[in-house]
């Protein structure tokens, strides 16, 4: 492989590092336009540089996984309008005996979860979930998740992602 030249190493570098400043920081105060949009600044800085061509910038997008994304946001968007995730943290906390009890019963809403959308979608519908449950039962928040959506990888078959 030929050496780049450094000119567009250095552009390149300068287009990486306005993305990643978006990226980590999506409230900056100079320019507030969010995760996205820094990811989309940044992609359009490396073809204004011509660090790569609009060839092969277009070439590698990935439609699927785009569209998978999407419906997958679109799904949490509508559960979340019709209030599904406050009538299952109801029955989620109906008798509730704590912290393991709530687990067990996160684990049985994961598996009926991948049972009806992509590991996915269920993953992204549940850890805002869980994370709201946990913070009304003062639990702390990272095992709940973390241990959900481990069990649901385990009880479903692997995608393609």
């Amino acid at each position: 492989m030929a050496m780049a030249i450094p000119v567009k190493v250095i552009l390149g570098s300068i287009g990486f590092a306005i993305f990643w400043i978006l990226a980590v920081f999506p409230a900056v105060p100079f320019l507030p336009i969010g995760r996205t949009a820094g990811s989309l600044l940044g992609a359009m800085l490396m073809v204004l540089f011509q660090v790569i061509s609009a060839d092969e910038a277009y070439d590698a997008i990935d439609l699927s996984i785009l569209g998978l994304l999407f419906g997958s946001m679109v799904v949490s968007v509508y559960l979340e309008k019709a209030d599904a995730y406050k009538y299952l943290g109801r029955l989620l906390s109906w008798n509730c005996l704590g912290a393991k009890d709530l687990l067990c019963r996160i684990c049985v809403i994961s598996a009926i979860s991948s049972a009806l959308f992509t590991n996915d979608t269920s993953c992204m519908v549940l850890t805002e979930f869980v994370l709201k449950v946990a913070r009304q039962h003062n639990l702390p928040p990272l095992p709940l998740p973390i241990l959900g959506l481990q069990q649901l990888q385990l009880a479903t078959p692997k995608t393609s992602l």
